[in-house]
């Protein structure tokens, strides 16, 4: 029988110091990742980040595909504590695991705290197509996986709720 270990030393080395970024470009073969939540780094700003919210505290980091052309995506999304995402929408259907943290979800057109429910690491939900969804962070952060099958897109229920709307 022949030890797992050296393929879990190559797997963290992607992991570490830019390796997620060599792990996974657009388009190409998926690498071997093993890491726990912990070890995840999800830092960059996710206002670039096709299909996130990209309300402010929150990061993103693409880990398999790219959301914006046809295909498979998985994007890591961080949203640090105290934090509302306003109802909005995505034009593909999309599953998310929440793999640290409480993320609080609902479903509607309007916000809708009672209509919130509370997922701990391990919980998962569905955001079909073109479904109005809101969430938020509390007390602490939330790390999120979010796999759909692209292109993506966000539209918010309010424009005037989306980041960088000009508020009247």
């Amino acid at each position: 029988m022949t030890s797992t270990f050296p393929y879990l030393v190559l797997a963290m080395t992607l992991m570490t110091q830019g390796g997620m970024a060599e792990a996974q470009t657009a388009g190409g073969p998926m690498q071997v990742i093993v890491a726990t939540p912990q070890q995840l780094s999800v830092s960059e700003s996710a206002s670039k980040t096709v299909g996130v919210s990209q309300v402010q505290g929150q990061s993103a980091k693409m880990l398999y595909g790219d959301a914006a052309k046809p295909g498979l995506y998985t994007v890591l999304l961080r949203l640090e504590p105290h934090k509302r995402i306003m109802p909005l929408s995505h034009p593909d259907s999309r599953f998310v695991t929440v793999l640290s943290g409480i993320f609080y979800v609902g479903f509607g057109d309007t916000y809708d705290e009672t209509r919130l429910n509370a997922l701990s690491a391990g919980g998962i939900y569905t955001e079909p197509a073109n479904t109005n969804h809101f969430g938020e962070t509390r007390d602490e952060p939330a790390l999120v996986a979010i796999t759909g099958y692209g292109p993506s897109g966000t539209t918010y229920a309010n424009p005037a709720d989306a980041p960088g709307a000009v508020k009247k």
